[in-house]
């Protein structure tokens, strides 16, 4: 399968399905799906797209800029980060056992999701794993927006306690931590919570979860696409604007301040955690086709 813009060649793939971004010219762009069955017989779509430099709703942004760049298939990537006791309240959690592998071919989408396990005996304990893209100060300071694009696949649904999910932008002694949760065990009901700092000069580890009102059930044994969007303001705070659960979207548009980080700290990362339930029962999750979209 193919998409053509305007005669130019932008993505190609021989699975048997597309789910990708796609960057275009403002103003009016003639796209081609071509498609290619073993037999040889081919199939054609044509859409006829008029393209703004930027759209918005009076909820929020919630459309890709035509100069966008993409982190695509971070699972794929080596390298990360991972740790239990930072994953726990003022970085100082209980152990887990936990571990994370690779290029898992199933299940999965593309044949190389990532698994990660969590398990031991001290109840409610979580593991974290994270992944640094960039280092560029330059490119850092530029970001503005973004889009968080993740597939999960779990099947032991009363074993997670929940499912974090999260950006993290440090520039200039401040960090800008777009985080949310499924929680999936609360005494509420599940729902979504969003990071939250304690106050306007909150350090990076005090924060305290925040309900949104709106509902996380990911059923088990398929996979479940999240999107979630967020934006640094003009005035340079964090706007959690928007989650998409199995294509539901639902706006959130709330605004929180930033919080500081050492003056030395300058990254662009993203990372994913698994919270433990009161008995601390073993479970595992897979992850693939996770990317995040920049502008």
């Amino acid at each position: 399968m193919q998409i053509v813009v305007n005669s130019v060649k932008k993505f190609s793939t021989t699975r048997s399905s597309i789910d990708t971004y796609v960057s275009m010219s403002p103003g009016s762009n003639r796209v081609q799906v071509k498609a290619w069955d073993t037999s040889g017989k081919y199939m054609e779509k044509v859409l006829y797209l008029k393209v703004g430099t930027t759209t918005s709703s009076s909820s929020g942004s919630d459309t890709v800029t035509s100069g966008a760049s993409k982190f695509s298939n971070i699972d794929h990537m080596t390298g990360w980060f991972d740790c239990d006791d930072c994953a726990g309240k003022d970085l100082s959690g209980p152990s887990a056992y936990y571990w994370m592998k690779q290029w898992v071919s199933s299940p999965s989408l593309d044949g190389k999701a990532i698994q990660f396990h969590l398990g031991g005996s001290t109840p409610y304990a979580n593991a974290l794993w994270s992944k640094q893209l960039t280092s560029d100060g330059t490119k850092i300071r530029s970001m503005r927006h973004f889009i968080l694009d993740i597939y999960f696949y779990y099947k032991n649904s009363h074993a997670a306690q929940g499912l974090e999910f999260n950006i993290g932008q440090y520039i200039d002694g401040y960090g800008y931590v777009y985080g949310m949760q499924c929680n999936m065990r609360s005494g509420s009901g599940p729902h979504w919570d969003i990071s939250v700092p304690d106050d306007s000069t909150s350090k990076l580890h005090e924060m305290h979860w925040q309900n949104t009102g709106i509902s996380c059930q990911p059923p088990t044994y398929k996979w479940n696409h999240v999107t979630l969007e967020f934006q640094r303001t003009s005035d340079n705070k964090v706007k959690y604007i928007s989650v998409t659960l199995n294509g539901v979207k639902k706006y959130i548009n709330v605004t929180v301040p930033r919080r500081y980080a050492p003056s030395d700290w300058k990254g662009f990362n993203t990372h994913y955690q698994m919270n433990g339930n009161y008995q601390q029962e073993d479970y595992d999750t897979w992850v693939d086709k996770y990317s995040i979209t920049y502008w």
